[in-house]
This record gives C-alpha cells, sequence and structure tokens, in this order.
C-alpha cells in the first residue's frame, strides 16, 4: 500500500496531508486537504468510508490531478483504479469506484473544488 503522512481536521470532515508526497508521478505538496473518496453515506456499509485506508492515497491523487488538471480527467480516473488494486482493493470494487467517477466526476474536473 502506498504510505502517506495525513491527518484528520474533525471540524471540517477532511483530512490534511502532512508531508509532501510523491505517487506514481504525480506531486502532491503539504499541506494539502481534501475529503476522501467519494462514496456515498448510503454505500458506506457495503463499499466502505471515505476515510478507508485504502483509499485515501488513491483518493489523494485522484482529488489532486481533478483540482489541478495536471492529467486528463480520463487518466486521472484510470490511475485511480490503478491506485486502489494496487492498495489491495479487490478488482471489482475499483472497477465499481472507477464507473463511479467515471460516470459522476465531470462537473468537479479542473475547477478546484477538493481542496477544502
Amino acid at each position: 500500500m502506498f504510505q502517506i503522512v495525513c491527518e484528520p481536521i474533525p471540524d471540517r470532515g477532511v483530512y490534511r496531508l502532512i508531508e509532501s508526497v510523491i505517487i506514481e508521478g504525480i506531486l502532491i505538496y503539504a499541506p494539502y486537504d481534501w475529503n476522501g473518496a467519494s462514496v456515498p453515506a448510503f454505500l458506506w456499509p457495503i463499499i466502505g468510508s471515505p476515510f478507508d485506508p485504502r483509499f485515501m492515497a488513491p483518493s489523494l491523487v485522484h482529488d489532486n490531478t481533478y483540482e489541478t488538471g495536471e492529467i486528463t480527467r480520463k487518466e486521472a480516473d484510470m490511475l485511480f483504479r490503478k491506485l486502489l488494486i494496487h492498495n489491495c482493493v479487490p478488482k471489482d470494487l475499483a472497477e465499481t469506484m472507477y464507473r463511479g467517477v467515471r460516470y459522476f466526476g465531470a462537473p468537479f474536473y479542473n475547477q478546484g473544488y477538493f481542496h477544502a
């Protein structure tokens, strides 16, 4: 699993990256706040919470690349799936989460919504 150093910011419902990190060639500078994986609350019992440790690094990279537009949206989504699988998320769940960002992510790409 990818290791990141972060801490919860409970009053804001986000985590803060406290050490800059490079994952798959993507440099993310600390401090950086993000809201974990975009898992609807009603699916938490099935999929896991947005802050499941397996989802943290993939969601960090995904949110950052969506915010910056450093890579295309399709590349960001494909990288998200790859990182999920690398972090021991079963392939079928990684595919489901990938499809979720493909179907619903377009309005958020390159808009700066994620950096809280």
